[in-house]
């Protein structure tokens, strides 16, 4: 693919996917530092487990740890397959489902959510960026498969 505007877009798409890989990892280990806080003002008192926030750290780094090397995929692979953008659409939308659940049902081990923060709303911007730049790499793609098909 040798379009200026295809490079720019699995460029922006690597960019979109790295910084919310890394956003994803911030956000975690936050949670393991505020639980660390927590656990030593509580020293000697009895306290329960929380699961529910360990199953979201946990899920916090495991979504982090898993869009870096589907961005850097993407970026190796460019426009010789589809996977990684059709990977990073659906781990992206499941995500952004996810969020919009998180606040309106109560989710077992985690519970309803209520809270609405700038992270909370730069991670679905960059989501939603992953999605609309991932759609528009593979229907480049699928164009120019069709195109050399007919020549």
């Amino acid at each position: 693919m040798k379009s200026k505007v295809m490079k720019s877009a699995i460029i922006s798409m690597a960019f979109l996917m790295l910084s919310t890989g890394v956003l994803y990892l911030f956000v975690s280990t936050q949670e393991i530092a505020d639980a660390s806080q927590e656990f030593k003002e509580n020293a000697g008192k009895p306290q329960e487990f929380e699961s529910g926030a360990f199953i979201e750290t946990a899920f916090f780094a495991a979504v982090g740890a898993a869009y870096i090397p589907i961005g850097l995929w993407a970026t190796i692979t460019r426009h010789t397959s589809k996977v990684p953008y059709v990977l990073a659409i659906g781990g992206s939308l499941a995500l952004i489902g996810l969020y919009v659940l998180s606040r309106t049902v109560d989710i077992p081990f985690v519970g309803q959510q209520n809270d609405i923060g700038f992270i909370d709303i730069l991670s679905k911007v960059l989501q939603s960026g992953i999605i609309a730049v991932s759609a528009y790499i593979i229907i480049s793609i699928r164009r120019e498969k069709k195109a050399s098909l007919l020549a």
